[in-house]
């Protein structure tokens, strides 16, 4: 075994944190992108 199981387990913490906030700010950037989306659409269909 390379690691000790202390290390192995500070790994699995740390990478599972950084999966869920790496999913949270994709789903925090896709929000932006629609609601962004929906008002443009909204201020083209207003100007015509």
């Amino acid at each position: 075994m390379f690691y000790s199981v202390e290390l192995q387990m500070a790994g699995v913490i740390l990478l599972t944190a950084m999966a869920v906030g790496g999913i949270s700010l994709w789903l925090k950037r896709r929000k932006l992108e629609k609601e962004t989306s929906e008002s443009v659409e909204e201020d083209i269909s207003e100007n015509l």
